[in-house]
């Protein structure tokens, strides 16, 4: 049976994705933006513009995790998705996960070793 949960901000799925990785034993990391001036910015340099929401590690696995609401208006800009796809050059996992998939990823994040 699929675990409902209803309809979420971003940040707010994005604190429950930090839970359940620190519960389970994972390193996870995730730069905040912050007001400026200019209004919200995240500090990044070199080709940091649409970096993935979350980086995970745990043993000899790197997840890699961008985050979504679950609204038709909730896409990948142009940036993210060639972060999402040089990352998927590599070993790690590359997930574009929404509040609908919270099963998957419960699974994902208690799985064993995924091998590529």
């Amino acid at each position: 049976m699929k675990t409902a949960i209803p309809s979420i901000r971003e940040d707010q799925f994005q604190q429950q994705i930090i839970k359940l990785a620190r519960t389970l034993g994972w390193k996870i990391a995730h730069f905040r933006p912050a007001m400026t001036a200019n209004g919200w910015r995240t500090a990044v340099s070199g080709d940091g513009k649409g970096f993935p929401d979350c980086v995970l590690v745990k043993g000899s696995r790197l997840v890699i995790a961008e985050l979504k609401t679950d609204s038709p208006k909730s896409q990948t800009s142009p940036e993210q998705n060639a972060w999402l796809e040089a990352f998927g050059g590599t070993k790690c996992e590359v997930y574009i996960w929404r509040p609908r998939h919270w099963d998957e990823i419960v699974e994902i994040l208690s799985g064993c070793e995924v091998l590529k």
